[in-house]
């Protein structure tokens, strides 16, 4: 279900919402019309009330839960948004940090972080968004990072100082690099989906339990119960996968950062 649900992400959010909007018009066309040949009007009028109670109790429950499940899934989105910022962040750190070094180790790091963003943008982004997994391309530059780390041998205490403050920064490049993967492939438990998809099909259904004497009023009624329940769907798993689809985070703030490093290589040596 899962794989599907992320096939269906990817798609232009134009498209997702187009067939939202015609299967909330077409779906109930058809239905009211069949469910009226088999219980005309007003075989259920006199359930009105009843009706009308039971489907408030049971739109407010369904509602919460669908609520409290996009609350959740965009708190993610914000914090996995959030991480991509502090990663890059990191990364003009470790280019500062690096400056004392030794010219040759300077060099090669310098390179390394410069490649490490560029990967990132052009392999990882789009690993990331159609499987949910890192880039090998990348992780080659990251090993290779901290191949060059090890190979720092401080000669003064300034470089000493440096250094420390340089491996805190890749200790913390780790975490976030991992961390944003593994956001990568967040998804909404199959039990849940389940049960939204489950509760939003009956809470458009409940509606066919309505006795009205126009039909027209009936669709418009179930067509947009129809609607804001499917979009609400959509919005629940757009926030799922955070580098898929329509809604999702684009990789701009890394495209920043190397504008930055082509500066900072241009820049005269002081």
């Amino acid at each position: 279900m899962n794989d599907s649900v992320h096939a269906v992400i990817q798609w232009p959010l134009s498209v997702t919402v187009s067939i939202a909007v015609t299967l909330s018009i077409v779906v109930p066309l058809l239905t009211v019309w069949l469910f009226r040949r088999k219980w005309p009007y007003p075989t259920f009028k006199e359930n009105n009330e009843l009706i009308g109670f039971t489907y408030a109790v049971y739109g407010m429950i369904y509602g919460v839960l669908l609520a409290f499940t996009i609350i959740v899934g965009w708190e993610g989105f914000a914090a996995t948004e959030e991480l991509v910022m502090d990663e890059t962040t990191i990364l003009s750190e470790l280019w500062r940090d690096s400056e004392p070094f030794p010219p040759a180790i300077r060099e090669s790091i310098h390179n390394d972080l410069n490649a490490y963003a560029r990967s990132v943008i052009d392999d990882e982004w789009p690993a990331m968004a159609e499987r949910g997994e890192a880039s090998p391309q990348t992780q080659a530059i990251y090993e290779s990072l901290w191949t060059h780390t090890y190979d720092i041998h401080p000669e003064t205490e300034n470089q000493k100082a440096y250094l420390d403050e340089y491996l805190a920064r890749m200790n913390e490049l780790s975490g976030d690099r991992r961390l944003r993967v593994l956001h990568s492939t967040e998804e909404v438990p199959s039990v849940l989906l389940l049960v939204l998809l489950v509760g939003g099909v009956t809470t458009v259904a409940y509606t066919l339990l309505f006795s009205n004497k126009h039909v027209w009023v009936q669709v418009v009624i179930m067509g947009s119960i129809m609607l804001i329940v499917m979009l609400g769907l959509l919005v629940t798993l757009s926030l799922q996968h955070p580098f898929s689809g329509g809604v999702s985070i684009e990789p701009e703030a890394f495209e920043e950062l190397l504008d930055s490093f082509r500066l900072r290589m241009a820049a005269p040596v002081q």
